[in-house]
Parts: C-alpha cells; structure tokens; sequence
C-alpha cells in the first residue's frame, strides 16, 4: 500500500519529453522479490528499492499491454519500503496523460503543458499504484525555465534558481488522494484571483483570455459556499484554480483544487448568451461537488464511478437552483438531464448504474448517460422518497465517516438509512436504491380504471422487446387528482398495485417528475390529462412528463404517429416550459427522420412544426426583454430555428437580414446567434460557406467559435456539407472540437445521408486521433444514428466485425447505434405501412 509520492518532473518544452524520477513510500505486507505497478507509454531508465537493511537495483519489466512495471529484486522485502525509479515521457498532444496544448495569444503560437490522468492516465506521467482505493499523498517538484509559471494541486512552497534561465519549483504536501486527482500544469499562464474566507480562487488562463474569467470567478465564491454549508464539511485545501485549457477532451476535470476545464465551459462575460452562462456555471457547481464526492471520498473501484458522477450531476443542479434560482435549473434538470436518462437506459444496450468494469478501456464506456444522468436522476427520486432533510443528514453522515478514504454504495445506502431511522420514519432506503443501482432499464406503469379505483401494472420500457424480461422495481409512486388539490404516494413494491380514486375521473403520476418512470395512460385519461394542459391547469414539467411519455411509445408503436400528432395540434400549443421546449425537439426529430423518406408524413410533420414554431415566436417575439425569464430566452432561438427548417421564408429572411446587420457592426443577441448563423447555413451557398468559416478562423471568444464551428455542419448542399466535414480534420480545427460539425451534419436532414461514408472513409484517422482515454472515439459512431436506412445499418454493422475498425472503448456505443438505428427503421416503416392504410 503506497502511503506518498516524492515526484520530480523535468520537462523540455523543445523535445516535448520530460524526464522524471519517483520515490515511493510503501508498506509491503507480505515478503515479495517482486513489485508490481502501473506504467505505460514510459522509458524506465533505472529503478532501486531501499529497506531498512540497505538498498537493492531493481530488475524494471513492462507489460504495455497490460500497463504493469514489475520490478524485480535479488531478496525477498517486507514492511516500509521506497521504491526509486527514474523515468522519461512525452508529451503527446493527445488529450491524456502529461501533455501539451498549444495556444495563440494574437503575438505568437505558444505551448502549454498540462494533465489528465482520469481514468487511468496517471501511469502513463510516471509510475505509481494507478487505483482510485490506493490513496497517498503527493510532494511535486518541476524543473523549468525561470519565465514559467507552475500549477498544481497545493500551493507553491519553494521556488528556486538552480542555473541559468531554471527555475525548481516545489508544492506543499497533498491531502490524501487517488492518483488520478494529481494535477501538473506548466506554461505562461494569466492569473484572475479573489478570496472566499481563508482560500485563494484563481481562473486562470493562456495570455489574452483573462479578459473571460471574471464571470466563472463570481460563480467559484457562490458554490463553494454553498456546499460548505450543505455539506457541513468545509473545503480543506488552501486554494482552488479553475484552469482553462484550450486542448482539453472531457468537459472538466475535479483534479482536488486544480480543476481543469475546456475553455468554452470556463470562459466568457456579461454579454454571453444565457445558455453559455448557465453552462458555465453549471460546469463549476458539477467540478465543485466533486471536490467532496470524489475528492475527499472516492468510490473503491469504478463499478461505483456513479458515486462520483450521479452526485456531481445531481447536486450541481440543486446548487445552481439554490444560487440562481431566476434560472429554474430543476425544472431544466428534468427536461435535460433526466430526459436524456430515459432515452439511454429504454435501449437493450444499457448497463446497471453500477457496473463491473475491469480495463481501462471499458472504464472509458462508463463515462455515459447511465452514470451520470441516470444516476443523478435515481438521486432525485430517492430524495423524493426520504425527504431533502433527510437525504442531506445522511450524506453529511456519509462524508465525514469516508473522508480521505473510499467507499461502497453500500455505506451510501447505510448512511441515508441511517438518517432515515434517526429521524423516526421506517423506510426501505437500502432496498429501494439496489433495485435502482443494480436493475437497468426502467419501468413503464401502466394505468387502467378499476371500479372507481385504478391498478398500475410495471414492466420493463424498452423500444425493442427482445426476449421476456421480469424485472420489477421498488417504485417511489406520487400521484395527483387535477385539478382538486389532492396527492397521494405509495411504494410499489410488485408487479400491481391499487391507487384509490378521487371520484373526479382525473388521475396524474409522477407529480414534478420525481419518479424514474414511464406512465402509459388510456386514451381517454390521456384526453383527460391533454384538455387540463390545453386550459393551463397542469404545470409544464407535469405536462412534459405526459407528452415525453406519449413521444416514447409512439417511437416503440404502441400509439401511431398520427396520435401523437393530433395529441400536440389538440394540447399543446398554449403549452408551458418545458412542454414546449418538449415538444419542439420531437417534431425537429420527426422532421429530421422523415426528410426525404415519406413525402406525406412528412409534410404532416413540416406544417405542425412550422405552426407550433409560429405559435411560440407570437408569444415570445424575437428581441429579449429586461423581464423575461431565462427559459423563454432559451425556447425563443429553438423556435427560431425550427420555424426556419420548416420553411418559414420569413423567418428565413429576417434570420439573413439580422445577419447582415451583424456583419456591419450591429449587435446580434448572443441568445439567438446559433438559430441565425443555422438558418443561414441553412439557405446559404459556397460564398455563405467562406463567410463562417472564414468567421470561425478570426474568432477568439469560446462560445462564439462554437456556434460558427456548428452552423458548418448546417448546409443543403451537399458538397458543401463535405467540404465542411473534411474542414474538422483540417489544421483550423482543434481535436477536441472536430466532432462539432459532424454531430450538426448527422441532425441536419440533408447531411444524414453522408455522415456514414464520410465516417467511414476516416475512420483509421479518428482511431489514431482520439485513444480510449479521450472518451471522444464513440461519439464519431454515434453520429450515425439518425440513419434510418436497413441497407446503412447493414454496412456499419459489417465495418465493425473487422477485428481492425473495431476497439473495446467504442463497444457501448456501437451497440446502442446499432438498435437506435433498428427503432429508427422501423417506426418509419410501421408508420408509413400505418398512413397508406388510414
């Protein structure tokens, strides 16, 4: 068991090597000539052991394949022991491990060096015991020119001139931590800072972006004393830097007070649109509670990677709530995130909360909607069921028992249960979190009149029903009677149950959208529900339950398009957020699946998005006022887009005139900026092509280069639509950012057709691009889901059997591409068969 790491690392920015050396302090249990750690990618240039008794060399072996360093010795050690090894790297500019990330200040190109060892990447900047329950403490020294700046996870203890033009620069000692939390950053970094009590908050960036950091500043004081509070734990090192990182592959990293964040999730200022400031806030809420759920107490192995993320995922939410509550963040929470939960975990291709993982590279396939959004939602109902006062006593309990130690999801359960019991309520907390956490998939319950009462029925929703499956859970059930002012809950614990009725004939479940579950009404409950959404009786988070319920079994046909259609022209025009944010992405899906497949359901879908897009544009207009809530800011530029993609020429026009006034120096709305430049792409040429990209080139601010970045993928064109695929691989483009224009061609219904070959043409590119530490090689696979054509589906699925296209990190989202692509054909099909009959 390792108990500290003196770490010494050399970098030559030149090279882009480093030369390092290791001493780690470890107590050998039982007598071994042989020790094995993790490396990879590293030169062992020599290693020695020393005990008590003297100092051995040691015998370095490497296993790539399996990233093991065994170090071999003459006579057998035991008890405290150091390891010594000397080593040397590179500094690949892959996204992993100790490398680099170049940068233009406007005066000169410029490189920084930085890190990202989650997973499993701390093995491949020096050796070490590279599992999340090995926790030990770190003491780092850098070797650099004197004009550098240096980053890490504690403050700078020492600072010393060693020669010439270098500099040593040493940190004080870190609390106890995995090693995949170390974080080293060395270049010519800007530092913004401000205080909250005793602790130093730094955004720092590349020179010229400074400009950008007082915003994600303002939000760092307002989180951390928010969950020092919520918490009761205070956050116990001196200082935490958010750092922006202009090559970065994950959104952000908790490294333990030096989190690392893509730039266009850190940066930007008061003019940036809302959906960009609520982003970035709600990146630094997600890497704050990290700090304490992953930081200071860390799941033993990854199989709970969820504590980790359901929590951060979760929690970030009701911080931002609390902090920003003009946001209504929850009720995003429950359209977003939960939303985007239902629709991984109905595929035969999910995966239990908790899930056994051995490699690194099936670690990388947990990074998904099932450990994060899943999880985090499981949290939100369990919360629901045991009361907020409670579920915080018992994370309290739970943190404090683990600090700077790991854990179990047992000894969450235990610890919530505990609390639970203290208060003086019986619950079955343990029992009802295993058949969430261990269970995938989900139920659907449906409800039926029973003699002036209703029974509930659970079965597993999945869009594709392949083999029986019995599975049932311990459901959290909450029910209305609208509109009387009555609620009820019971804990369904079998295949039935009975809910008593009110004698009004109206029946709601999952009142707010607590629960993890589908509803499947009878036709005339579901009119029921859809008159008391017409008349505004309904909140619009229960009406979105309802219509997101209705979208998902008319996409597994159990209810026919045409139903689902009429039930939105019939209720949902007057609707509330997020009904209507709700409603436009399904008919923007709709509109996208049937482009060029069936002429008449088509234009059934075109002339309904087009009026509900019309309908919200004349409710909210197209200029923001000082009053308006953040969520019609947001639903004002879907709209937008939708009425534009629908045919709506003035709509159309007026995107192009604002444009224009744009390019002439007149401000354009940040808010409504990604519907603008879409629609112009949208009805553009070659010259409108040159425009945007040449705009993207020149472009500095984060945000802004995205939306340019994305409305590339945004032509009718086809040639152009090749053109702008070829340009995310071309030099303008960063890695990290080269999946943008793909994911918009494969939303575009005029560029679905060719994301397939062009993916396919390049593939050996992205494999070499993106390795399994990135997490960024499935999402190229997952481009092609929206296709929904046998013959394509036929062609991907043969690609892949070759053993050469094929990798373990990409198995996940093969598969789910795969029977995504399956639904998608054949709910087409079903309803096209369907609209020839009617």
């Amino acid at each position: 068991m390792p108990s500290r790491y003196e770490l010494r690392f050399d970098p030559d920015f030149k090279k882009f090597e480093f030369d390092g050396w290791a001493r780690i302090h470890v107590n050998v249990k039982k007598k071994t000539a042989s020790i094995s750690l993790n490396a990879s990618e590293l030169k062992i240039k020599g290693a020695k052991i020393k005990t008590r008794s003297g100092v051995q060399y040691a015998r370095p072996s490497i296993n790539e394949k399996e990233e093991i360093l065994t170090l071999t010795v003459p006579k057998a050690v035991y008890g405290e022991i150091e390891i010594e090894i000397e080593f040397k790297g590179y500094h690949n500019d892959k996204m992993y491990g100790f490398y680099r990330s170049s940068y233009n200040d406007g005066k000169k190109e410029g490189h920084i060096l930085t890190t990202q060892f989650e997973p499993a990447s701390a093995r491949k900047a020096f050796p070490c015991f590279d599992e999340p329950s090995f926790k030990a403490t770190f003491d780092l020294s850098l070797l650099v020119d004197e004009d550098l700046k240096c980053i890490s996870n504690m403050p700078i203890s020492e600072e010393q001139k060693v020669s010439e033009g270098k500099k040593r620069v040493s940190f004080m000692t870190t609390p106890k931590m995995s090693t995949y939390l170390l974080y080293v950053g060395v270049g010519d970094f800007t530092r913004t800072s401000s205080k909250y009590r005793d602790i130093v908050l730094s955004v720092i960036t590349t020179p010229g972006k400074e400009k950008y950091a007082k915003l994600a500043l303002g939000y760092a004081s307002s989180f951390l004393s928010y969950y020092e509070k919520y918490f009761g734990i205070k956050f116990p090192l001196p200082k935490m830097d958010l750092i922006a990182i202009p090559d970065f592959a994950a959104g952000a990293m908790e490294n333990w007070g030096a989190i690392t964040f893509r730039e266009s999730a850190l940066l930007g200022d008061e003019k940036s649109s809302v959906a960009t400031k609520q982003r970035i806030a709600e990146v630094i809420a997600h890497e704050y509670v990290h700090q304490w759920f992953g930081d200071l107490v860390t799941m033993k192995w990854w199989n709970d990677l969820w504590l980790n993320e359901s929590f951060a995922n979760f929690m970030s939410y009701k911080a931002l709530d609390a902090v920003m509550p003009e946001w209504e963040m929850l009720t995003q929470y429950t359209a977003g995130v939960v939303g985007a939960a239902f629709a991984a975990d109905q595929m035969n291709s999910t995966h239990p909360i908790s899930v056994k993982v051995n490699t690194p590279a099936e670690i990388s396939q947990i990074f998904d909607d099932i450990s994060y959004n899943k999880g985090g939602a499981v949290l939100n109902m369990l919360e629901g069921y045991v009361g907020s006062e409670v579920f915080r006593k018992g994370l309290n309990v739970y943190l404090k028992k683990n600090a700077y130690s790991n854990a179990e999801k047992y000894d969450l359960w235990n610890s919530i249960g505990a609390a639970a019991k203290s208060s003086g309520r019986r619950l079955a907390v343990s029992e009802v979190a295993q058949s969430w956490i261990d269970n995938k998939g989900y139920p659907m319950l449906a409800v039926r009149k029973s003699n002036g009462d209703y029974r509930i029925t659970q079965n597993r929703f999945r869009l594709l029903d392949r083999g029986a499956d019995k599975t049932t859970w311990l459901v959290p059930v909450n029910i209305s009677y609208p509109p009387v002012q009555k609620e009820a809950s019971i804990l369904m614990k079998g295949r039935e149950a009975k809910i008593e009725g009110s004698g009004k004939g109206h029946i709601k479940l999952n009142v707010g959208q607590k629960g993890f579950y589908r509803t499947m009404y009878t036709q005339e409950m579901l009119d029921n529900l859809g008159e008391l959404i017409k008349g505004g009786e309904l909140s619009g988070l229960d009406g979105w339950g309802i219509e997101n319920d209705l979208y998902a079994v008319t996409k597994k046909n159990m209810r026919t398009l045409n139903e689902y259609l009429d039930f939105v022209e019939k209720y949902c025009f007057a609707a509330k957020y997020p009904l209507n944010v709700g409603v436009l992405s399904h008919l923007r899906g709709l509109y996208g699946l049937f482009y060029d497949y069936d002429e008449s359901i088509f234009e059934k879908v075109r002339v309904l998005l087009k009026g509900y897009s019309a309908e919200i544009i004349k409710q909210v207009g197209w200029k923001k006022t000082d009053d308006e809530s953040s969520t019609t800011t947001l639903i004002r530029n879907a709209a937008i887009m939708g009425s534009g993609l629908s045919g709506e020429k003035t709509t159309v026009n007026k995107a192009k005139k604002l444009f224009g006034e744009h390019e002439k120096g007149s401000q354009l709305d940040p808010n409504i900026r990604s519907a603008i430049y879409g629609l112009v792409a949208w009805s553009g040429n070659r010259e409108t092509y040159n425009m945007l990209s040449g705009r993207y080139a020149s472009e500095e601010l984060p945000e802004e280069k995205i939306r340019l970045l994305a409305s590339l993928g945004m032509f009718r064109d086809p040639d152009i639509i090749r053109d702008s695929l070829n340009y995310s691989l071309s030099k303008h483009v960063r890695y990290q950012d080269a999946y943008y224009i793909p994911v918009y061609v494969s939303m575009n219904p005029a560029g679905k057709s060719l994301i397939w070959a062009w993916t396919r043409k390049n593939w050996q590119t992205f494999k070499e691009r993106f390795p399994s530490g990135t997490h960024m090689l499935g999402r190229y696979i997952e481009n092609v889901a929206g296709v929904n054509d046998p013959k394509v589906m036929a062609e991907v699925r043969t690609f892949f059997k070759n053993k050469e296209n094929m990798r373990e990190d990409i198995k996940n989202s093969l598969e789910e591409t795969l029977e995504i692509m399956e639904v998608n054909s054949g709910f087409a099909s079903y309803n096209k068969a369907n609209m020839q009959k009617e």
